[in-house]
């Protein structure tokens, strides 16, 4: 059974399950996998559609929300949950799991690991739930793919992610609701259309300018922000046995996930402002400008990943437009 048939709308037709599905169909799917991103049912249902096809078990996208029924219950599948008082993985469950999975397999010709909520592994490197899988990763079992689902992917130990590959799943699109970050997206527009007056009216140059580190700023404020109001609700739901250590890491690891939503918004809100001109709907011949700047915000978003500062990175990206706009 292939997995886009095992999958619904969009996620079908997302770049991660056909990357997945070719790797299938030329015998070389990784050993293990992280699936992040903001909507948590689409990465469980990657999960599960990709253990069915391992699985050989006919889970049509068709059947409904029981479509899974059968695979959360073969018996070469191997779910490793958060307990459900303390909210973490616990140590003793993920030792039980591990020694099962060095076993042959009983049915399929291979065994599914799913360890959903991965980030509730610990994000402390005295983790011992988070060391037990790492060590895992490192020597795996045999004819045995694991699978880490979560939506807070930096509250995972660096050593973990760079072990698995990283498939972001993307989310249906929604906006961040804060009124000034509404705000800031409309200044950011403004700033995009101003620019196609740069190489005419050489006065706007020095608005713009004063504009970017506006922007700048302000962006800054809005993300420590959001940050704050996330944290005030996120730590309430963390396991009271966690570290002082534990709980730093989930808070930066939520704080880049924020970071790492606005950034989209961006990008979505400069395509979207560049549409109209990329259609013709507005005058000018200008496409080449709008393309190379959407590019020059995509480089943006990779520095990021390295730990470049975002007001670092939002500067270059700003300047980069500039200089792309006046030449």
């Amino acid at each position: 059974m292939a997995l886009k048939n095992a999958l619904t709308e969009p996620l079908r037709s997302s770049n991660p399950a056909e990357v997945l599905e070719r790797s299938l169909e030329k015998g070389r799917l990784p050993h293990a996998m992280l699936l992040h991103g903001d909507h948590y049912p689409l990465l469980e249902e990657l999960a599960l559609g990709l253990a069915s096809v391992l699985l050989d078990i006919n889970a049509d996208a068709q059947g409904g929300s029981e479509r899974f029924d059968k695979v959360e219950k073969h018996p070469d599948f191997f779910p490793l949950r958060p307990s459900k008082k303390a909210r973490s993985i616990r140590a003793e469950d993920t030792r039980e799991i591990i020694r099962q999975v060095q076993q042959s397999p009983h049915q399929a010709e291979r065994k599914v690991v799913v360890i959903y909520e991965a980030d509730r592994l610990g994000a402390s490197s005295q983790s011992a739930s988070a060391n037990i899988i790492l060590k895992t990763l490192e020597e795996p079992p045999l004819d045995t793919t694991i699978v880490l689902i979560s939506t807070r992917p930096y509250s995972l130990l660096d050593t973990i992610r760079s072990r698995c590959f990283n498939f972001r799943v993307p989310a249906p699109f929604e906006p961040t609701s804060a009124a000034s970050w509404k705000q800031w997206l409309d200044d950011y527009s403004s700033f995009l259309n101003g620019l196609t007056e740069l190489k005419s009216d050489k006065k706007k140059i020095t608005s713009s300018f004063m504009m970017i580190y506006g922007l700048i700023a302000r962006f800054s404020a809005i993300l420590t922000e959001l940050v704050s109001e996330n944290w005030k609700t996120e730590r309430e739901k963390l396991p009271e046995d966690m570290s002082d250590e534990e709980k730093d890491a989930t808070k930066e690891g939520s704080a880049k996930g924020i970071r790492a939503k606005l950034l989209k918004e961006i990008e979505h809100q400069t395509r979207e402002t560049a549409a109209p001109y990329l259609k013709g709907e507005k005058e000018g011949d200008i496409t080449l400008k709008f393309t190379d700047s959407v590019q020059q915000f995509e480089q943006v978003i990779g520095l990021l990943n390295v730990n470049l500062k975002e007001e670092t990175a939002l500067e270059d990206y700003f300047l980069s437009c500039m200089r792309i706009w006046t030449r």
